[in-house]
């Protein structure tokens, strides 16, 4: 079905293709904004593959994993270590483990990074 309308998916992904031939040097942005105009009033895949006719392969997919999160179990230790500091300085009666807050996270990143840089 060539003449079939377009999707919104279709379109964002000849604008993905479009992109990407230019950030590669294929399409000058002068081009570029021609065909992404063009790409955007598309209604039919006929159009579209006219817009991509002279322009090789695909473009790689965008990855539909969702982003890591590196740092969320950072985020939990800097939660533990400031409930723990709270906790022992209102039981102990002294201020000075307060002084945990800031050092702990600092010293695991630290550690992090340095581990990264040795695997790497």
């Amino acid at each position: 079905m060539p003449y079939a309308r377009l999707s919104t998916a279709d379109r964002e992904r000849a604008l993905h293709e479009l992109a990407h031939h230019l950030s590669v040097g294929r399409l000058s942005p002068v081009e570029f904004e021609e065909l992404t105009t063009r790409a955007a009033a598309a209604t039919s895949r006929v159009e579209l593959a006219g817009l991509l006719a002279d322009l090789p392969g695909q473009a790689p997919r965008p990855s539909t994993e969702p982003p890591a999160r590196p740092l969320a179990p950072v985020a939990v230790l800097s939660a533990i270590v400031v409930l723990g500091a709270v906790g022992v300085s209102v039981l102990s009666g002294s201020w000075l483990w307060l002084l945990l807050i800031p050092v702990v996270p600092a010293v695991i990143l630290g550690v992090r990074a340095i581990f990264a840089r040795r695997t790497v």
